[in-house]
């Protein structure tokens, strides 16, 4: 694990835990993801399980562009009503089809609902799945850490789309729709990197991708939609941000293959506390200061 490989179970060992669990929803999502394509898995989830929202948010990370989506954006927001994630799927779903009215009523939703992507309890199915086949402490909880999927990577189509949308109600002299559309935008971006630098940095750098389409609309002395700052003063700031965020994955890259146990222990604890970005950064200064 240390010189970059992750210990993959073999399909015994995620028998074992799945039978453990006594294949329960969480257990057969979590073998879904260890079993690589996992299909077998799945398809029990959704048999039994066909309510679960985290199940339906494993289809959607799987299969979003299959035909039965939109079940399964449906199962997702009425098992998870408080939860974003559905009505930013709904949204996506809604622009891909032209339509606008829908998806406006879907990014309505933004304002009294809070993003989960299930990271935590996936992260914690995965982590006991290697603790059934005998990995212990630390190696089991960075095991866990590293392998969450992302249920968030839709979310830059769905800015494109928005974008798209506020251009063309520009371009019909619909003002107020345009503004809505913006503000919608802003939100979802928000959204989806809430935690801010305790985010996982995939969704930190999604927020940012999503923030930008939508300001590339704007010209760069407007306000930014239900904000104060003017757009060429946020799109310096995300551009020093990201400019932060490579000079410390660069860095961060080159080292990871040679820490020690106690780094590891270390900086995985950091990740969990702070975030992988000031996680990352500690290491960076550590190694640094060493020198």
């Amino acid at each position: 694990m240390l010189n970059g490989e992750i210990a993959k179970l073999t399909p015994e060992q995620i028998k074992h835990y799945v039978e453990s669990r006594g294949r329960d929803a969480l257990s057969l999502v979590v073998a879904s993801f260890l079993s690589g394509s996992g299909d077998q898995w799945l398809e029990e989830a959704t048999e039994r399980f066909p309510d679960d929202p985290r199940v339906a948010a494993v289809m959607l990370i799987k299969r979003g562009s299959s035909p039965e989506a939109s079940e399964w954006i449906a199962r997702l927001k009425e098992g998870d009503p408080g939860n974003s994630l559905g009505y930013l799927l709904a949204a996506k779903s809604a622009l891909d089809g032209k339509d606008l009215n829908a998806a406006l009523k879907e990014l309505s939703a933004l304002e009294s609902t809070r993003l989960n992507d299930y990271r935590e309890t996936w992260q914690s199915g995965i982590t006991d799945a290697y603790r059934s086949a005998g990995y212990q402490g630390m190696e089991a909880e960075w095991l866990g850490l590293w392998q969450v999927p992302v249920a968030t990577g839709e979310m830059g189509r769905l800015s494109a789309g928005i974008a798209e949308a506020m251009v063309a109600a520009q371009e019909r002299g619909d003002r107020a729709t345009a503004e809505a559309l913006g503000r919608s935008g802003m939100k979802a971006a928000a959204l989806v990197s809430g935690r801010g630098d305790r985010d996982l940095l995939i969704n930190q750098l999604i927020s940012v991708s999503m923030e930008r389409k939508l300001l590339n609309q704007l010209h760069a002395f407007d306000f930014i939609p239900g904000d104060e700052r003017l757009v060429v003063d946020r799109l310096s700031e995300m551009d020093k941000r990201i400019a932060r965020i490579k000079s410390v994955i660069q860095s961060h890259t080159e080292l990871l293959p040679t820490l020690t146990e106690s780094e590891l222990r270390q900086f995985t604890r950091r990740v969990q506390v702070e975030g992988e970005l000031k996680a990352m950064e500690w290491l960076v200064a550590q190694r640094q200061a060493a020198r």
